[in-house]
Parts: C-alpha cells; sequence; structure tokens
C-alpha cells in the first residue's frame, strides 16, 4: 500500500486520482448483486421463514463475517432486501407505464394491458412474492410496511394519469375513484388467486387466461366503458 509520501501531486488530473476507487465500487456493485439475487433465491425455495443469513452467504459466496457487518440479523438484510426488491419493481413499472405506446392505446385496452401485466408478473416470481407479501403484511413495524407499499401507490398514480386521458370515454360518475377502486379490485384478485390459490381444489383452479378476460372485463364495466 502506497504510503502518504506517494501521494500524487496536486497538479495531478481529477480523473486519475479517482481511477483507483473504480475496481472497489465495481467490486461493491458486483457483491451487492449477487447478495440480492442469494436473497431472491432463498427465499423463492425455502420461504422467509427457513431463510438464516449463513445460506445467503453461502449462495452469494460471501463470507458470514461480512454479512453481520453490514445487517444486524436476518430481519435487516431481509428489510432491505424487500425495498431494494420493490424499487427496482418501481423504476421498471416507470419505464414500461412511461413508453409512449402506451398513449396510444385505448382505455379498455390500458386496462387490459395491466391486468395481464399483473397476473404474468405474480406467475413469474410466484414463490418470492407470496414469500415476501406475508412478510409485509405481519410485520411488526408499520414504517417499513408503508415503505414496501409505496410500489403500489407509484403504480397506482401512473395508471390513474393514463387512464384519465380517456375519461370521457367512461361512463362511471367519478373516473378518479372507479380507477382506483378498479385497480384495487383486479390486484387483490390477481394476488390471491394467482400467489395464494394452490390450496384451492382442482375443480374451483382458474387459468391465467381465464382470470385475465374476467379482470380485464370487471374493470372495463367498473369504468362504465362497455356503455359508451
Amino acid at each position: 500500500m502506497p504510503s502518504p509520501e506517494d501521494t500524487p501531486p496536486a497538479t495531478t488530473s481529477p480523473a486519475s486520482t479517482r481511477r483507483p476507487g473504480a475496481p472497489q465500487q465495481a467490486r461493491s456493485r458486483a457483491a451487492q448483486s449477487r447478495l440480492l439475487a442469494a436473497v431472491e433465491e432463498v427465499i423463492a425455495e425455502r420461504g422467509v421463514p427457513s431463510l438464516t443469513v449463513q445460506a445467503v452467504a453461502a449462495r452469494a459466496g460471501l463470507a458470514v463475517g461480512t454479512l453481520y457487518t453490514r445487517f444486524a440479523g436476518k430481519d435487516a438484510l431481509l428489510r432491505e432486501f424487500t425495498i431494494a426488491f420493490f424499487d427496482r419493481a418501481r423504476r421498471t413499472a416507470d419505464a414500461l407505464l412511461g413508453d409512449g405506446r402506451w398513449r396510444a392505446l385505448t382505455a379498455g385496452q390500458v386496462g387490459g394491458a395491466v391486468v395481464r401485466l399483473l397476473v404474468k408478473s405474480y406467475r413469474a416470481k410466484r414463490g418470492l412474492l407470496r414469500a415476501l407479501y406475508l412478510y409485509v403484511r405481519t410485520h411488526p413495524d408499520a414504517d417499513f410496511q408503508a415503505r414496501a407499499a409505496d410500489f403500489n401507490s407509484d403504480f397506482i398514480r401512473r395508471l390513474t394519469t393514463l387512464l384519465l386521458d380517456h375519461r370521457s370515454t367512461m361512463a362511471h360518475p367519478n373516473p378518479e375513484r372507479a380507477v382506483l377502486v378498479g385497480f384495487q379490485m383486479v390486484d387483490s384478485a390477481a394476488k390471491e388467486i394467482v400467489l395464494f390459490g394452490d390450496a384451492r381444489p382442482p375443480d374451483l383452479t382458474v387459468s391465467d387466461d381465464e382470470l385475465i378476460e374476467a379482470l380485464t372485463l370487471a374493470y372495463t364495466r367498473l369504468l362504465g366503458l362497455h356503455k359508451r
């Protein structure tokens, strides 16, 4: 390691003084990515109750002691992962709903696309999302619950803006409330059926395509789009 006397003189360019730190930052980002991926994999496989710091460290290829220098324990690790997961989901949703192609859709098409997005997203990460939602719902810290719920709030605001561009096509007397209530209705149904529906007998199961069709119809009828 260089001694203080080896420090470059003040005339050295800023770029050259910053360069030695870049590999450390890159390694830190890589370690963070491995850590978050490891938590996701362990939760998806075992659920939150069976997750341990040791299992995550082994999956991420990190020393257990390294994790304990950053997190007080399992709950602290899960909190950071949950917030990071929903922050990433928020950025993805912002990019998706910010795509100009949504503006070219009718209100009914927007509603149908959102329903499909919900169902397919829940199906793709079913084990992980079921575990996370149960963890958040039963957590004693109300502030943490509120932070985790911020994702839904942001998504609803973006969706409301999109749909209210078509308010003239809606027969509902209060389109703002209809958009909100309708989203909560279809989101709750999608969560319950996709994430928690495995306990139902076979004759009461619903396919994803049936669910998407039914929830799209329910949402568009609530908005009053069928009356125009």
